[in-house]
């Protein structure tokens, strides 16, 4: 049989699978032996289901080779090859994803060493790229381990809650073969660039590294089972929860041994490799509960003294300034006359409204990280990055309210098209002129 096309019996479980647009890691397969007519040179390598909006992918662990599915109507279902790839054996238990109609493959082991990049299949010339990053990251690669790395539901964002360095050329004092890094990471695929977002805690790794039973993720996070129940880790809203429910235990450590599966809208879909059983049960996320647990901590926690030394750094004196702005402000100008007297922003503020007034003149909004470039914090945390730009930007509307008697807030603000998760500024047009006047 060649290797390029791979069969099966026709089942619903692959045809729904291949209809849903999940944002979700590959599916394991289990006992793919049993179920798919394949030749017996590839019958070693691991099979993995990858979905995307454009259909559904069979994937061979560590040789690169990439199928396509295609339903033809009959009683079988085929999957063609679709890469020509040469190379194998370098990306053992590397994490393969879908985004925005590519499919990438986030590291792996081969040669005796773990490594942290990114790859892409690449239609054209068929083979996978890499694609260059501002750093490598080095997923977790159990055998059958799937929570090395979470895609969330918009396919924008990649997180990666702790890093295992591989390096078995090495003689290790610690009588060990690899580093654990608990820093938790996010990839903006788009960008590629990763961030990091915090550490995760020791509460958490413990966690991660004891389930007894790793199922799979949901459209917030990750599922991991216990004989004693089930948790649920949330990386949007950073929150562990849990559910103790014996019966749904036992349900999912019956579909973890011997059925492939996957979470989608509340439901567990499953398919039995053996008897062909189409299977489903309900998985409500209402039913678990907070357990008051983080996933991971910012590495700069809001009000600490490292914050404060930030401001201090950041060029314009933030902490003095938020104290004695209103003096200054009433020093500007005659409030009887309305009149400006003297300049009433900062360096700091000009800088930032010469930012918006370009966007304005340009017919485009200001994104966050054009903000944080400009104000200086660019390399602080998130946590005060955010504190950083609501001061800045609550004290230039309200300096504009006192200085030109108007209402309408000089900056405003407007969800992200590409991230509905995130603001873009403006300056309003109702003001426009009136700054202007403020600078000059």
């Amino acid at each position: 049989m060649s290797d390029s096309l791979i069969t099966m019996r026709r089942s619903k479980f692959f045809v729904d699978l291949a209809s849903r647009s999940l944002a979700m890691s590959a599916l394991q397969a289990n006992y793919p032996e049993r179920y798919l007519s394949i030749s017996p040179s590839l019958r070693e390598y691991n099979v993995e289901y990858v979905p995307s909006e454009k259909g559904l992918y069979l994937h061979l662990g560590r040789t690169g080779r990439l199928y396509e599915m295609q339903d033809r109507g009959d009683s079988l279902l085929y999957f063609v090859r679709l890469d020509k790839t040469v190379n194998i054996n370098y990306n053992i238990g590397s994490f393969i994803f879908c985004s925005k109609g590519s499919v990438y493959e986030l590291g792996g082991y081969g040669f005796w060493k773990s490594n942290g990049l990114l790859r892409r299949y690449n239609p054209q010339d068929r083979e996978w790229d890499i694609v260059p990053t501002n750093r490598e990251m080095h997923i977790n690669m159990t055998a059958n381990w799937r929570d090395g790395a979470w895609l969330d539901n918009t396919q924008a964002f990649l997180y990666v809650p702790f890093q295992k360095v591989i390096n078995d050329g090495l003689i290790a004092s610690n009588n060990s073969n690899f580093v654990l890094s608990q820093d938790f990471y996010r990839l903006a695929i788009k960008q590629r660039v990763w961030e990091k977002l915090g550490r995760t805690t020791d509460e958490a790794m413990e966690i991660f590294l004891s389930a007894n039973w790793t199922s799979f993720p949901s459209n917030r996070g990750y599922f991991l089972g216990f004989t004693k129940g089930v948790y649920h880790f949330d990386f949007i809203d950073n929150q562990i929860s849990f559910n103790p429910n014996p019966a749904l235990v036992q349900s999912l450590m019956r579909l973890q041994s011997n059925s492939h599966c996957y979470y989608y809208k509340g439901w567990i879909y499953a398919f039995n490799p053996t008897t062909y059983k189409y299977d489903s049960i309900r998985f409500d996320l209402k039913q678990f509960a907070p357990t008051g647990q983080i996933i991971w901590k910012k590495p700069f926690p809001y009000a600490t003294a490292g914050i404060a030394v930030g401001v201090l750094l950041m060029g314009g004196g933030f902490i003095f300034y938020r104290h004695r702005r209103t003096k200054r402000v009433a020093q500007a100008f005659t409030p009887a006359q309305g009149q400006v007297l003297s300049q009433p922003f900062s360096e700091l503020e000009k800088a930032l409204l010469s930012l918006l007034l370009t966007g304005f003149d340009q017919g485009r909004t200001s994104t966050i990280s054009d903000i944080n470039y400009v104000l200086g914090v660019k390399d602080k945390s998130p946590g005060m990055q955010k504190k950083v730009r609501s001061d800045i930007l609550n004290g230039l509307n309200k300096k504009f309210a006192f200085v030109s008697q108007k209402k309408e807030p000089l900056v405003q603000s407007v969800r992200s098209e590409e991230d509905k998760r995130y603001f873009e500024y403006f300056i309003n047009p109702a003001c426009q002129e009136t700054v202007l006047k403020l600078l000059t």
